[in-house]
Formats: C-alpha cells, sequence, structure tokens
C-alpha cells in the first residue's frame, strides 16, 4: 500500500484499484458495446434519428477524457452521491469514455464479414437471428475482441477523468471492493511525480516503467489475437 514514507510507499493499493477500474469497465462496455454495434449494423432503420446517433458516436469518440470525469463528478457524485474516490465511480466513468472508440471497432469488425456471407446462409434457410449469432458475430469476434482490449488498455492508462473524481486522494490501505476509497496506478505515478522528495520520483519512475510493461503486454496480446484468428476475404 502507499505510505507517505518513500521507503514504505508501494504500488499494492493502485494495482488493485486498477484492477478493479478494469474489470467494472469491462463488464460494463462489452456487453453493451457489443450490443450497440450489433443493432446499429445489422437492425437499425435508415433514419435520422440513426444517423444522428452515429455521428454523436464518432463525436463522442474524439472527447477528451478529462471532459468525461467532470460528467461523472456532475452525475455520479453530485446527483446519485455515489461515494467519492471508489472504483465503482470510476469504472462507470472509464465506461462512458471507452463505450464509443469500442462501438466504432465492433462495427468495423461485423462490416468487415463478406455480404455473401450472409446472403449464403439466408439462402440455406437460415432465420436472420441465426444468421447473425452463428455466422457474423464468430467471424467478427478476432476483430471485436482487439478493439475490446485496445479500449480497455486505453482505459487502464487514464489519468485525467480519475483525478475529477477524487482518486488523487492519499489512500494507504488496500481497497476490497469497490465501493472503498481506491487510487490507480496513473494517478498513483502523477502523485508520486508532483512529490518534492527525490526517492518518490525514483518510485513514479519505477511505477511508469511497470505500466508501460502491462499496457505493451496488454497492446500485444491484441495483436496476437488479430493476427491468430482474423481471417482474410
Amino acid at each position: 500500500p502507499d505510505s507517505r514514507e518513500a521507503e514504505e510507499a508501494g504500488i499494492a493499493g493502485a494495482f488493485m484499484g486498477s484492477f478493479m477500474l478494469i474489470m467494472i469497465t469491462a463488464l460494463i462496455v462489452i456487453p453493451v458495446g457489443i450490443g450497440a454495434a450489433l443493432y446499429l449494423e445489422e437492425f437499425a432503420p435508415k433514419n435520422k434519428f440513426i444517423d444522428l446517433l452515429e455521428v454523436n458516436i464518432n463525436n463522442l469518440a474524439a472527447v477528451p477524457s478529462i471532459v468525461f470525469g467532470l460528467l461523472g463528478l456532475s452525475i455520479f457524485i453530485n446527483t446519485m452521491h455515489l461515494p467519492r474516490s471508489t472504483p465503482l465511480v470510476g469504472g462507470l466513468v472509464l465506461s462512458l469514455m471507452t463505450l464509443p472508440p469500442l462501438i466504432m471497432n465492433a462495427r468495423l469488425a461485423i462490416r468487415s464479414v463478406p455480404a455473401s456471407i450472409r446472403h449464403a446462409a439466408l439462402g440455406l434457410g437460415a432465420s436472420p437471428m441465426q444468421v447473425i449469432l452463428h455466422h457474423v458475430v464468430p467471424l467478427s469476434m478476432p476483430g471485436i475482441m482487439t478493439g475490446t482490449i485496445i479500449s480497455l488498455s486505453r482505459a487502464l492508462g487514464e489519468t485525467a477523468p480519475l483525478l475529477m473524481i477524487g482518486m488523487v486522494a492519499f489512500i494507504a490501505d488496500i481497497a476490497e471492493n469497490p465501493l472503498e476509497a481506491a487510487t490507480a496506478l496513473p494517478v498513483q505515478i502523477y502523485i508520486w511525480a508532483n512529490n518534492p522528495e527525490v526517492a518518490f520520483i525514483e518510485k513514479s519512475s519505477g511505477a511508469i516503467l511497470i505500466l508501460i510493461c502491462l499496457l505493451m503486454m496488454i497492446n500485444s496480446i491484441a495483436v496476437y489475437i488479430r493476427q491468430k484468428f482474423e481471417k482474410s476475404w
């Protein structure tokens, strides 16, 4: 756990906080994001409302992450009165930030499945739902998984939205559940880097290397999945 003494400070609490943040984010964005992508690509009617929705999703993917932090502060803390500095609120904020790019990546993966496969399955008597569940989803899954992992990797490295919801506070204990106050690894790096003691700055350098290695490992897994399972048409 963290400590005000550099010799006793560690990243166990921050690592656990980041783990809970990513788990909450994944539990929300994976079903919602993939479901939204399937609906928009396979079921949504072509009208002005859907066009407006697609434009807004594309625009939200480019919004700075700190804006989502301010939105989370306003909705989840000030309006819904959820506890500040908790992985639950952090996960909800990161979910809002991660959903738009995940939906866009999932739609691209679904769109990459050739129309001839859909037509062939329909010609053999499959229902539209069977075509989607038995052909479109399995064939697009490598691309969906890659986009999901990269989106979650981006969320893991975010600091600004977590600062807005109070996760920058000094937390000495390791959180045991999502409703307890916690910090995250990027935020811990930010705290140590702003400490005037040289020992804390050195610890922040070590934590940065750990975070970079973790992100590189996650992105490497995404690349491997894409190269291993993706089909070329």
